[in-house]
């Protein structure tokens, strides 16, 4: 591994959150030192100039926005650059003006210039990092390309927002994609729309520059991957703010349809319950869930994160439960005949926390699960002392870690690990699919993926089941949370699997658009032929 030395480029009177965490992890980092802190200052006086003009109804939507929504942590907090407790103020600076040579940039031997800002670069600064500069946008370059970052997606509806790594270096006309990371849009508030793709996409930084540190042939080989996206994309991301016009239409839109919720939720409530299909008699696509039979529990609970395992001729179905005045979910098992028959649920596990996805698999005759416990910080691993009630605590797998929906697979003599982990606390638990590796079970370390996160993107990255092989294939299912939790399904191959690389590729999309009742699916499990899944289900309050 080898230490890149980095120049920044941030505002002259402050910095905002977001840039100051990912400065202070390349200070802290083995894979980087931060050389040169790089001062526009007539540049900037210019860019900010060129952004003041908004639109009244803009302006006031902000600060009604501001009132009312205070995201925690807010990646657009301010410090002063004359606060002297910062580390970045023991960066050296360099003012960069229109008379300063240029040339002397040189003596710094770059690696990378790693913009943080809006402002666009001439080709001469440019020619002064051997990678190149680095910068991020945060919208969709083919369908929004405009800021303000955030309030376009809004308004045109878009279920995601999307955060881009570029570079441009010497001899290109266009940037190329380093990475990208998507966050789902929030369709009430700008405010929290912005924060989270800044939280999200301040990840890219530093995963990318590691990569790059440890592994040039990888991360050149990653590139290849993602030189499809905006090969023909200019630097600059226009400031184009919504006109009085835009912004009236859509807060009429917005009220009308939360006061229509606000009605609705007297009579319907949201409540998660299973479907099933025995396919066994049929020639069903298992992939078309409108042919499955709806489970659905009382209406003081709900029953989801379905897994199936047959064991001595019996089925059984082991669920997450929460029953509404509990507030944290729980364990349970039922059997299950061929017919979508069930027994009533009995727990099996209960903590202080919450708990949920219980995944199930056997091991050497052995039965073992390991369930979401992200309310406690850390992945548990549990045997059977009597299948399928009694589990026992075998191993905390991971410590400190904010880890969702952990799912393994055995491949030969090797264990794969797929768990999505949220990193920090702005951060989203949807968005960054890491992997590990172990020889066995029961290792105090698990070796973490060369590329990891293997997958950034909250279409496809949350796991939601087990993996399983057809036709000689491997396939992983997935969430798409874009438009927001669990609101979609993926089944994805998985082509390459090994220590040093990580490819799928998507064959099917399920969304919940059988049934004007259903709003979400988000897992899918099955046992020789009989399959279940889960869905989020608009149920009368007063019928049965």
């Amino acid at each position: 591994m080898k230490k890149l030395r980095i120049a920044i480029i941030n505002y002259p009177l402050y910095i905002f959150d977001w840039q100051k965490a990912i400065i202070n992890n390349l200070i802290d980092s083995n894979f980087s030192e931060i050389v040169l802190n790089l001062d526009f200052h007539e540049e900037m006086k210019e860019l900010q100039n060129s952004t003041n003009a908004v639109p009244v109804f803009f302006k006031s939507y902000l600060k009604i926005d501001s009132k009312f929504f205070k995201p925690v942590p807010n990646a657009l907090a301010k410090t002063d650059k004359s606060d002297k407790s910062d580390k970045i103020n023991n960066i050296t600076t360099l003012s960069i003006t229109k008379t300063i040579d240029i040339k002397s940039l040189e003596e710094y031997e770059l690696d990378i210039i790693l913009n943080l800002t809006e402002l666009t670069l001439n080709n001469e600064i440019v020619d002064k990092a051997k990678y190149g500069v680095w910068f991020l946008n945060f919208c969709d370059l083919n369908y929004i390309n405009k800021r303000p970052y955030g309030i376009w997606e809004m308004l045109e509806k878009r279920p995601e927002m999307t955060g881009v790594l570029r570079y441009i270096k010497t001899g290109m006309t266009y940037p190329k994609t380093i990475d990208q990371t998507f966050s789902c849009t929030d369709g009430l508030s700008y405010k929290r729309n912005l924060n989270d793709i800044l939280w999200q996409s301040h990840f890219l930084v530093g995963n990318n520059i590691e990569l790059l540190s440890k592994n040039e042939e990888l991360f050149n080989k990653k590139l290849l991957t993602k030189s499809g996206i905006y090969p023909e994309n200019e630097i600059t991301v226009p400031f184009s703010p919504p006109s009085n016009t835009k912004m009236l239409k859509f807060a009429i839109a917005l009220y009308a349809k939360k006061l229509f919720q606000v009605i609705k939720s007297k009579i319907y409530f949201n409540q998660w319950a299973l479907i099933f299909l025995n396919n066994s008699n049929s020639n069903e696509n298992p992939y078309d869930l409108k042919h499955y039979k709806k489970i659905l529990p009382p209406k003081d609970r709900f029953w989801a994160d379905p897994f199936l395992i047959k064991h001595n001729n019996k089925t059984y179905l082991f669920i997450e439960e929460l029953i509404y005045k509990n507030k944290l979910g729980h364990l349970a098992v039922m059997e299950i005949d061929n017919e979508g028959n069930y027994s009533k649920p009995e727990t099996i596990l209960v903590k202080d926390y919450h708990l949920s996805y219980p995944f199930i698999f056997k091991e050497d005759d052995e039965f073992y699960m390991i369930p979401e416990t992200s309310g406690n910080n850390d992945i548990q691993l549990y045997k059977a002392t009597d299948f399928p009630l009694k589990w026992e605590l075998q191993k905390v797998m991971m410590n400190n870690v904010v880890a969702v929906d952990t799912t393994l697979y055995k491949e030969h003599d090797t264990y794969w690990m797929f768990t999505n982990l949220k990193k920090h606390k702005g951060g989203s638990k949807h968005v960054e699919l890491n992997l590990f590796y172990s020889k066995s079970l029961l290792a105090d370390h698990w070796e973490p993926h060369s590329m990891n996160p293997i997958v950034t993107s909250v279409k496809t990255a949350r796991p939601a089941g087990k993996l399983f092989i057809k036709n000689n294939k491997l396939y992983r299912p997935s969430q798409d949370c874009s438009s927001h939790y669990g609101y979609g399904l993926n089944i994805s191959e998985i082509t390459k699997l090994n220590p040093n690389n990580y490819e799928e590729k998507l064959v099917e999309a399920i969304k919940p658009n059988w049934d004007k009742s259903i709003s979400c699916t988000h897992s899918f499990n099955s046992a020789e032929e009989l399959y279940i899944s889960d869905i989020k289900i608009n149920r009368n309050r007063f019928l049965p």
